[in-house]
């Protein structure tokens, strides 16, 4: 399985988007773990998780699941998709 999340916005705009990759199968046995448990989790996202009155500043995700696409920001997504950024976050920059 492989995970991407692209994310941009803030005060740097499109000049700041950053994309994070991870191939899962290649994760230490507990984090793959973690992650294929908390990729589950998501069940059938919509393609959109957006909130109704962004801001200018507000971030913008797109998390890539072995093709599957769903854009949101941080604060309309449940649980699991938040912790999944946080763990890709912690990853370096493609």
């Amino acid at each position: 399985m492989r995970l991407s999340l692209h994310g941009v916005g803030g005060f740097t705009g499109p000049a700041g988007a950053q994309t994070r990759s991870v191939d899962v199968d290649g994760l230490p046995a507990a984090e793959r773990a973690r992650v294929q448990a908390l990729v589950q989790a998501l069940g059938s996202l919509p393609a959109t998780l957006m909130k109704p009155r962004p801001q200018p500043w507000d971030f913008t995700y797109t998390l890539t699941v072995d093709g599957r696409q769903v854009r949101f920001h941080l604060d309309a997504a449940p649980a699991p998709l938040r912790e999944l950024v946080g763990i890709l976050e912690a990853r370096p920059p493609d």
